[in-house]
């Protein structure tokens, strides 16, 4: 047992070692030094990773080096070229610090410390998304505001807190944000007694998880009257031609079959088939419902209309049961749930009202997510 113990770990550090070795040959120099570490981890006397080490963090390296030199002498967006001397000096400090755990003696290689360059850089990218995002956040249009709220996010990655950014954050979100107020929703249920309350909710649930990627905030009808809110847009719904038909029942039978094999007496091993029958007494019990929602998004400052739509929805319940003549095994599994089925209570005004707003749901949610992509 210790022998079997002993090959399945001298296998494991081979298959480690090949991996390293195998991502080196490719040229692969930064995840060749990374596998290394992790081998001299497992084993601080691997010859192979302490060779390979040191080769692979000066290829690496130099290919970072080079990539933060061509960074600072491109005549790109200063940003941007920021960013890239950020990422840089970033992947070379984190192979200083997975370097940090190597036990004394395992090796003589240390890599080089780029905190001070990282500090630096960081702050320099910091300064340059602040500063754009204020240039941008002066334009005062919504376009601009999204681009400077993005600026001024990054800047807070890089240095969390940087001056006053997480203000200018704010300020920069609630310029960017359209904020759209449902005015009026106005369920017509005529003689019908249904319970409707959840209908709003379904719809600002759904609104706000399609707008929240994409700067816009949605509000109820008594939220949108409070004074602190700027209103963007307004949005007007109306349910209507709602209508539900009087429980129908009718019976009807059809008739299956199906061949079957049979052993023949005759000849030994031989096979023949016969058909089987069978005849479904089927009762179908259906409710037709209807209804129809209108919406319309109108903009709050100029009044001109944004959107406006119409969308139908039909839902029809249906309950099946039944009883059979004939041989059993004739029917489908269809057939057999209709035999088995059981006779279910006739559904509420509430429960069609759901199924139909569901249909309408799924339709609008389509509409508002080409409106507010």
């Amino acid at each position: 047992m210790k022998t079997l113990l002993k090959l399945t770990y001298l296998l494991i550090l081979l298959s480690s070692c090949q991996s390293s070795q195998k991502l080196f040959d490719k040229g692969e120099y930064g995840k060749a030094y990374f596998s290394a570490i992790n081998d001299l981890r497992k084993n601080p006397s691997d010859a192979n990773a302490i060779r390979i080490l040191p080769i692979a963090y000066q290829e690496a390296a130099s290919k970072y080096e080079q990539d933060i030199a061509l960074a600072k002498s491109s005549n790109g967006k200063k940003g941007q070229m920021l960013d890239q001397v950020y990422t840089g000096y970033e992947a070379l400090q984190k192979m200083y610090d997975a370097a940090a755990d190597i036990k004394e003696g395992s090796t003589t290689f240390r890599p080089r410390n780029y905190h001070a360059e990282l500090d630096q850089a960081a702050l320099a990218a910091a300064s340059a998304r602040y500063n754009r995002g204020l240039e941008l956040l002066q334009r005062n249009d919504r376009l601009s505001a999204r681009k400077a709220y993005d600026n001024l996010k990054i800047a807070d990655t890089y240095v969390p807190g940087y001056k006053d950014v997480i203000a200018k954050k704010q300020q920069a979100y609630d310029a960017a944000i359209t904020n759209v107020v449902v005015s009026k929703l106005d369920q017509r249920f005529g003689y019908y007694s249904i319970n409707g309350s959840f209908f709003e909710n379904d719809i600002l649930w759904n609104l706000n998880s399609i707008g929240e990627r994409s700067y816009y905030k949605f509000y109820g009808m008594s939220y949108g009257q409070q004074s602190d809110i700027r209103v963007d847009q307004f949005m007007d719904i109306n349910m209507y031609d709602i209508w539900f038909s009087n429980l129908a029942t009718n019976t009807y039978s059809y008739e299956v079959s199906k061949k079957i094999p049979v052993k023949s007496d005759k000849m030994a091993g031989s096979q023949s088939s016969k058909t089987i029958s069978a005849r479904v007494y089927v009762t179908r019990r259906i409710i037709n419902s209807r209804a129809v929602m209108d919406y319309r998004v109108t903009d709050a400052h100029t009044q001109k209309l944004v959107a406006s739509d119409r969308i139908p929805a039909q839902y029809t319940w249906e309950n099946l049961t039944g009883k059979y003549t004939g041989d059993y095994n004739a029917l489908s599994e269809r057939d057999k749930a209709i035999v088995n089925g059981v006779a279910n209570n006739r559904p509420g005004y509430d429960d069609l009202y759901r199924e139909l707003t569901r249909q309408i749901l799924s339709q609008f949610n389509f509409a508002m997510r080409d409106l507010y992509r």
